[in-house]
């Protein structure tokens, strides 16, 4: 998917805090657009809807948590806030009538 497309710059969406990898975006700057390429996750994301930003590590291998708010192409991955994350409705079973 990466290949197929233009963009330069790419984003991890992570499910949490606990960096667990949910999907990968397209990030353009200049516009500031992220769109979803492959993975789990909302189509598009906007600055607002953004919680965490992360930066990788390669000397450490791991992501940290970077403590500004605004998005750069520094960025490597980014959560969401939690009501963001669409919930699977239980499906309640229909009571049987006599």
């Amino acid at each position: 998917e990466m290949e197929k497309t233009e963009a330069n710059n790419f984003l991890i969406l992570f499910r949490d805090t606990g960096c667990q990898f949910r999907s990968l975006y397209t990030y353009y700057p200049e516009a500031e657009e992220i769109n979803k390429l492959a993975g789990i996750g909302p189509k598009t994301i906007t600055p607002k809807m953004i919680e965490n930003l992360y930066k990788y590590s390669s000397d450490k291998k791991q992501f940290s948590k970077i403590p500004a708010k605004t998005m750069s192409a520094s960025v490597d991955a980014i959560t969401i806030y939690s009501h963001l994350w669409q919930i699977k409705k239980q499906i309640t079973p229909k009571k049987l009538l006599k």
